[in-house]
């Protein structure tokens, strides 16, 4: 927490990143827990509690011309507000880069898929993705995983700090109410359920999760107590209707349920309503969803990626599969259903993890001396 001064203002910090995002928008409003003025600038408008201000281009609503003209507006911006510390939610700031990267102190919180090259950073955006790099003084990185693809960009180790963000354990644990939502989707209490709560895009591999259940579900006899839930973040809608038809071929449909976005408010009982959680990406960084249902209790079946391995351990914590062997990952599914009591074992195991390197109240405690340390450094700390 910051000392108050009663002759000087609050540090004012600006946030870069896209309010849409309810992680986004929960990270960007850590600082208010420090005593620190909030200031928010996107391409799109925010209203968030918590804020002092916020400034987004004008004629937002049409398509090109605020992208274009955003670093011009980010500089008024930043000369309107004049924030003692700019922090920037992912690394592709695009056009923001050339503005963003003259500011002093800034820190940047890599995201993951940004910095891979198999996702974001490859092609033209290589070079405003590392000058974003080169220019920040702090770089925030949610695992060793992530480290490694820092420092295969350039020698960054100097300024990495491990910041998870974590979850609100009290929000996200097991024991959550879930009939209202079982009344909503109708859903069998004797149902085991598999939930896959990623973005609803090609990339995170639906369509095999599906294919894997349904080989599941066809061997395990006549009309098996078992539902799928896909979750449609940010859906294509081509994937979207490709999934549900796929669902229909393989004779799934009383078994799956579509529920489009949730409310992150309703992610708790979500995973509380799951038995196992599936998640299959080709690449990753550290996602949210995977210390939420660890929190919960919810038995994790995901793909074979070394990041996954710093917080669960296959056969004990979790069922690590080859990335894209459907046949594989119908194992592993059938197996997680068929051993309840290292599911059970597994959550009180996970469960603790969490608490230990992904605590929500631990975590914003350190992202608060880190704005209170670059402050300092730069002589703008009250």
């Amino acid at each position: 927490m910051i000392k108050r001064n009663p002759y000087k203002r609050p540090p004012r910090i600006l946030i870069i990143g896209d309010p849409c995002s309810p992680l986004t928008r929960e990270r960007g409003l850590v600082g208010s827990k420090g005593g620190y003025h909030i200031y928010w600038y996107s391409l799109v408008k925010a209203e968030l509690k918590g804020l002092t201000g916020t400034m987004a281009p004008p004629l937002s609503h049409l398509k090109w011309l605020p992208v274009l003209l955003s670093p011009l507006f980010l500089w008024r911006a930043i000369h309107h507000i004049q924030p003692d510390l700019i922090h920037a939610f992912y690394a592709n700031q695009q056009a923001n880069t050339m503005v963003l990267s003259k500011f002093k102190p800034l820190i940047l919180t890599v995201m993951g898929g940004d910095v891979l090259p198999d996702q974001s950073f490859n092609g033209r955006r290589r070079w405003s993705i590392k000058k974003m790099l080169n220019s920040a003084d702090v770089i925030t990185s949610k695992s060793l995983y992530l480290d490694a693809a820092l420092n295969q960009i350039g020698n960054y180790a100097h300024k990495i700090h491990r910041v998870t963000w974590g979850v609100d354990t009290k929000r996200f644990r097991p024991g959550v109410e879930v009939d209202f939502l079982r009344q909503r989707w109708d859903i069998h209490p004797e149902d085991i359920v598999f939930f896959c709560p990623r973005v609803c895009q090609p990339f995170y591999n639906k369509h095999l999760i599906i294919q894997a259940f349904a080989n599941y579900i066809h061997q395990s006899g006549p009309r098996p107590k078992a539902t799928l839930i896909i979750s449609e973040l940010l859906a294509e809608t081509s994937y979207s209707k490709r999934l549900r038809t796929l669902a229909k071929e393989l004779e799934l449909m009383e078994h799956v349920r579509f529920v489009g976005t949730i409310l992150h408010q309703e992610m708790p009982a979500y995973f509380n309503l799951s038995d196992i959680m599936v998640a299959v990406p080709p690449s990753d960084g550290m996602p949210q969803s995977l210390y939420e249902a660890m929190a919960c209790g919810t038995y994790p079946v995901l793909g074979n990626l070394p990041q996954y391995q710093e917080l669960v351990e296959d056969g004990v914590t979790s069922r690590l599969v080859k990335v894209g062997d459907v046949l594989h990952l119908s194992e592993a599914m059938s197996w997680a259903v068929a051993h309840p009591e290292q599911r059970k074992a597994a959550a009180i195991i996970n469960r603790q993890r969490v608490m230990e390197v992904a605590d929500k109240d631990t975590q914003d405690q350190l992202v608060n001396s880190i704005y209170e340390e670059l402050l300092q450094k730069y002589g703008k700390s009250v």
